[in-house]
Protein backbone atom coordinates (compact mmCIF):
# COMPACT_ATOMS: atom_id res chain seq x y z
CA UNK A 1 0.00 0.00 0.00
CA UNK A 2 2.79 2.35 1.18
CA UNK A 3 4.52 1.71 -2.40
CA UNK A 4 1.13 2.09 -4.12
CA UNK A 5 0.55 5.79 -2.83
CA UNK A 6 4.58 6.17 -3.65
CA UNK A 7 3.94 5.65 -6.85
CA UNK A 8 0.68 8.08 -7.38
CA UNK A 9 2.62 10.48 -5.71
CA UNK A 10 5.76 10.23 -8.37
CA UNK A 11 2.77 10.64 -10.85
CA UNK A 12 1.98 13.62 -9.74
CA UNK A 13 5.06 15.66 -8.99
CA UNK A 14 6.24 14.35 -12.70
CA UNK A 15 3.13 15.78 -14.25
CA UNK A 16 3.29 18.40 -12.28
CA UNK A 17 6.85 19.25 -13.13
CA UNK A 18 5.88 18.81 -17.01
CA UNK A 19 3.47 21.28 -16.85
CA UNK A 20 5.93 23.74 -15.19
CA UNK A 21 8.57 22.75 -18.15
CA UNK A 22 5.72 23.66 -20.52
CA UNK A 23 5.07 26.69 -18.93
CA UNK A 24 8.48 27.51 -19.03
CA UNK A 25 8.88 27.41 -22.67
CA UNK A 26 5.53 29.37 -23.33
CA UNK A 27 7.07 32.25 -21.09
CA UNK A 28 10.08 31.72 -23.45
CA UNK A 29 8.03 32.81 -25.97
CA UNK A 30 7.46 36.47 -27.46
CA UNK A 31 3.27 35.66 -27.02
CA UNK A 32 3.90 34.43 -23.28
CA UNK A 33 6.85 36.64 -22.49
CA UNK A 34 4.66 39.84 -23.47
CA UNK A 35 1.95 38.64 -21.30
CA UNK A 36 3.68 38.17 -17.97
CA UNK A 37 5.94 41.02 -18.33
CA UNK A 38 3.02 43.29 -18.76
CA UNK A 39 0.85 41.48 -15.91
CA UNK A 40 4.21 42.44 -13.73
CA UNK A 41 4.41 45.89 -15.44
CA UNK A 42 0.71 46.43 -14.14
CA UNK A 43 1.01 44.95 -10.48
CA UNK A 44 4.19 46.78 -10.04
CA UNK A 45 2.95 50.24 -11.27
CA UNK A 46 -0.02 50.01 -8.76
CA UNK A 47 1.86 48.98 -5.72
CA UNK A 48 4.76 51.68 -6.59
CA UNK A 49 2.12 54.14 -6.68
CA UNK A 50 0.54 53.53 -3.62
CA UNK A 51 3.98 52.73 -1.94
CA UNK A 52 6.05 54.97 0.13
CA UNK A 53 9.20 53.47 -1.20
CA UNK A 54 10.07 56.01 -3.62
CA UNK A 55 9.33 59.08 -1.91
CA UNK A 56 12.65 60.77 -0.99
CA UNK A 57 13.19 60.93 -4.59
CA UNK A 58 9.64 62.48 -5.02
CA UNK A 59 11.36 65.04 -2.64
CA UNK A 60 14.27 66.01 -4.18
CA UNK A 61 12.97 65.60 -7.93
CA UNK A 62 10.14 68.19 -6.72
CA UNK A 63 12.83 70.96 -5.75
CA UNK A 64 13.44 71.02 -9.46
CA UNK A 65 9.63 70.77 -10.52
CA UNK A 66 7.46 71.50 -7.97
CA UNK A 67 4.51 69.88 -9.61
CA UNK A 68 6.25 66.42 -8.71
CA UNK A 69 5.04 66.86 -5.40
CA UNK A 70 1.26 65.72 -6.26
CA UNK A 71 1.01 61.97 -6.32
CA UNK A 72 -1.18 62.04 -9.09
CA UNK A 73 1.72 63.10 -11.42
CA UNK A 74 4.36 60.56 -9.90
CA UNK A 75 2.21 58.22 -10.28
CA UNK A 76 2.42 59.32 -14.10
CA UNK A 77 5.77 58.72 -13.62
CA UNK A 78 6.06 55.58 -12.78
CA UNK A 79 3.78 54.36 -15.24
CA UNK A 80 5.50 55.65 -18.23
CA UNK A 81 8.67 54.30 -17.15
CA UNK A 82 7.38 51.17 -16.64
CA UNK A 83 4.69 51.29 -19.78
CA UNK A 84 7.51 52.29 -22.09
CA UNK A 85 11.00 52.22 -21.31
CA UNK A 86 10.70 48.39 -20.43
CA UNK A 87 8.98 47.17 -23.16
CA UNK A 88 11.18 49.11 -25.70
CA UNK A 89 13.99 47.89 -23.50
CA UNK A 90 12.67 43.90 -24.04
CA UNK A 91 11.91 44.43 -27.81
CA UNK A 92 15.75 45.63 -28.24
CA UNK A 93 17.45 43.85 -26.21
CA UNK A 94 15.41 40.26 -25.43
CA UNK A 95 13.55 39.76 -27.68
CA UNK A 96 16.21 41.49 -30.47
CA UNK A 97 13.37 43.07 -32.89
CA UNK A 98 12.89 46.47 -34.48
CA UNK A 99 10.14 49.04 -32.18
CA UNK A 100 8.06 49.00 -36.00
CA UNK A 101 7.83 45.15 -35.56
CA UNK A 102 5.62 45.83 -32.29
CA UNK A 103 3.70 49.05 -33.39
CA UNK A 104 5.73 52.27 -33.45
CA UNK A 105 6.72 52.31 -36.74
CA UNK A 106 4.21 54.25 -39.64
CA UNK A 107 2.82 51.04 -40.98
CA UNK A 108 0.45 51.45 -43.59
CA UNK A 109 0.51 55.00 -43.18
CA UNK A 110 -1.82 55.50 -46.45
CA UNK A 111 -4.60 53.57 -44.96
CA UNK A 112 -4.75 54.56 -41.07
CA UNK A 113 -4.16 58.26 -41.73
CA UNK A 114 -7.54 59.41 -43.53
CA UNK A 115 -9.27 56.76 -41.24
CA UNK A 116 -8.00 58.78 -37.85
CA UNK A 117 -9.21 62.00 -39.76
CA UNK A 118 -12.56 60.89 -40.04
CA UNK A 119 -12.78 59.08 -36.73
CA UNK A 120 -11.51 61.96 -34.96
CA UNK A 121 -14.10 64.77 -37.34
CA UNK A 122 -16.64 62.54 -35.11
CA UNK A 123 -14.57 62.19 -31.97
CA UNK A 124 -14.15 65.93 -31.75
CA UNK A 125 -17.98 67.02 -31.66
CA UNK A 126 -18.67 64.05 -29.40
CA UNK A 127 -16.11 65.26 -26.93
CA UNK A 128 -16.90 68.63 -26.90
CA UNK A 129 -20.68 68.83 -27.12
CA UNK A 130 -21.48 65.75 -24.94
CA UNK A 131 -18.89 64.70 -22.89
CA UNK A 132 -17.28 67.79 -21.50
CA UNK A 133 -20.77 68.64 -20.51
CA UNK A 134 -21.47 65.57 -18.49
CA UNK A 135 -21.86 65.90 -15.17
CA UNK A 136 -19.89 62.93 -14.77
CA UNK A 137 -16.81 63.61 -16.80
CA UNK A 138 -16.55 67.23 -15.41
CA UNK A 139 -16.00 66.35 -11.80
CA UNK A 140 -13.46 63.31 -12.71
CA UNK A 141 -11.41 65.43 -15.39
CA UNK A 142 -8.98 67.19 -15.06
CA UNK A 143 -7.76 64.40 -12.92
CA UNK A 144 -5.56 66.38 -11.26
CA UNK A 145 -7.46 69.07 -9.27
CA UNK A 146 -4.84 71.82 -9.25
CA UNK A 147 -4.87 71.68 -13.41
CA UNK A 148 -8.57 72.41 -13.08
CA UNK A 149 -7.97 76.06 -12.82
CA UNK A 150 -5.83 76.35 -16.31
CA UNK A 151 -3.05 77.56 -16.82
CA UNK A 152 1.12 76.49 -16.95
CA UNK A 153 -0.29 74.37 -14.64
CA UNK A 154 -3.06 72.60 -16.71
CA UNK A 155 -0.47 72.74 -19.84
CA UNK A 156 2.31 71.08 -17.84
CA UNK A 157 -0.13 67.95 -16.84
CA UNK A 158 -1.87 67.76 -20.44
CA UNK A 159 1.83 67.69 -21.37
CA UNK A 160 2.30 64.64 -19.11
CA UNK A 161 -0.87 62.97 -20.01
CA UNK A 162 0.44 62.69 -23.97
CA UNK A 163 3.39 60.88 -22.77
CA UNK A 164 0.99 58.84 -20.33
CA UNK A 165 -0.95 58.05 -23.56
CA UNK A 166 1.92 56.95 -25.16
CA UNK A 167 3.10 54.69 -23.11
CA UNK A 168 -0.50 53.27 -22.39
CA UNK A 169 -1.58 52.46 -25.99
CA UNK A 170 2.24 50.96 -26.77
CA UNK A 171 1.88 48.36 -24.00
CA UNK A 172 -1.69 46.94 -25.11
CA UNK A 173 -1.89 47.90 -28.98
CA UNK A 174 1.91 47.91 -29.52
CA UNK A 175 4.17 45.26 -27.56
CA UNK A 176 0.97 42.80 -26.63
CA UNK A 177 -0.94 43.16 -29.45
CA UNK A 178 1.99 42.57 -31.59
CA UNK A 179 3.41 40.19 -29.61
CA UNK A 180 1.17 38.05 -29.40
CA UNK A 181 -0.36 38.13 -32.70
CA UNK A 182 2.23 36.39 -33.79
CA UNK A 183 1.33 33.43 -32.21
CA UNK A 184 -2.99 33.69 -31.90
CA UNK A 185 -4.07 36.15 -34.88
CA UNK A 186 -6.80 38.50 -34.48
CA UNK A 187 -7.79 36.46 -31.46
CA UNK A 188 -4.63 38.84 -29.84
CA UNK A 189 -7.55 41.69 -30.24
CA UNK A 190 -9.47 40.03 -27.50
CA UNK A 191 -6.45 39.09 -25.14
CA UNK A 192 -4.94 42.98 -24.95
CA UNK A 193 -8.44 44.07 -24.39
CA UNK A 194 -9.17 42.18 -21.50
CA UNK A 195 -6.58 43.75 -19.11
CA UNK A 196 -7.48 47.21 -20.78
CA UNK A 197 -10.90 47.19 -19.83
CA UNK A 198 -9.77 45.68 -16.26
CA UNK A 199 -7.20 48.36 -15.42
CA UNK A 200 -10.16 51.37 -16.45
CA UNK A 201 -12.30 49.91 -13.35
CA UNK A 202 -8.83 49.33 -11.20
CA UNK A 203 -9.00 53.20 -11.77
CA UNK A 204 -12.12 53.76 -11.14
CA UNK A 205 -13.41 55.18 -14.18
CA UNK A 206 -16.96 56.52 -15.19
CA UNK A 207 -19.06 53.29 -15.72
CA UNK A 208 -19.87 54.50 -19.42
CA UNK A 209 -16.33 54.89 -20.12
CA UNK A 210 -15.59 51.42 -18.66
CA UNK A 211 -18.12 49.74 -20.55
CA UNK A 212 -16.62 51.59 -23.89
CA UNK A 213 -13.06 49.99 -23.00
CA UNK A 214 -14.83 46.91 -24.42
CA UNK A 215 -16.04 48.00 -27.58
CA UNK A 216 -12.80 50.52 -28.20
CA UNK A 217 -9.93 48.30 -27.10
CA UNK A 218 -11.28 44.99 -29.26
CA UNK A 219 -11.57 47.92 -32.77
CA UNK A 220 -8.37 49.76 -31.49
CA UNK A 221 -6.54 46.13 -32.10
CA UNK A 222 -8.08 45.42 -35.15
CA UNK A 223 -7.09 48.69 -36.83
CA UNK A 224 -4.03 48.90 -35.67
CA UNK A 225 -3.40 45.30 -36.87
CA UNK A 226 -4.89 46.11 -40.16
CA UNK A 227 -2.68 49.63 -39.72
CA UNK A 228 0.53 47.89 -38.52
CA UNK A 229 1.15 50.71 -36.14
CA UNK A 230 0.36 51.95 -32.81
CA UNK A 231 0.25 55.58 -33.55
CA UNK A 232 -3.13 56.37 -35.00
CA UNK A 233 -5.04 54.81 -32.06
CA UNK A 234 -2.11 56.74 -29.78
CA UNK A 235 -3.09 60.02 -31.56
CA UNK A 236 -6.84 59.77 -31.23
CA UNK A 237 -6.24 58.74 -27.40
CA UNK A 238 -3.86 61.03 -26.49
CA UNK A 239 -5.72 64.01 -28.16
CA UNK A 240 -9.22 63.10 -27.35
CA UNK A 241 -7.90 63.20 -23.97
CA UNK A 242 -6.56 66.52 -24.00
CA UNK A 243 -9.54 68.05 -25.95
CA UNK A 244 -11.85 66.70 -23.07
CA UNK A 245 -9.65 68.67 -20.66
CA UNK A 246 -9.68 71.83 -22.50
CA UNK A 247 -13.24 71.79 -23.14
CA UNK A 248 -13.91 71.03 -19.52
CA UNK A 249 -11.67 73.68 -18.30
CA UNK A 250 -12.19 76.30 -20.69
CA UNK A 251 -15.26 75.93 -22.03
Amino acid sequence: MVSDITMKLQGILSTAWRGLVELGRACKEVGGLALLVVTLVLVTREALGDSQLLQPLWIALARWLPLLAEPLLQHQVIAVVLQLVIPVLLVRLVHRRRLREFGLGAGELSFWLPITAVVFAIQLPVVALYLARDPVYVRRYPSLGAARHGGMIFWTWEGSRVLYMISWEFLFRGYLLFALQQRMGHLACVVQMVPFALMHMVSRKPVSEVFFTVGSGLLSGVFALLARSAWPIILLHAVGAVLLDVFIVYR
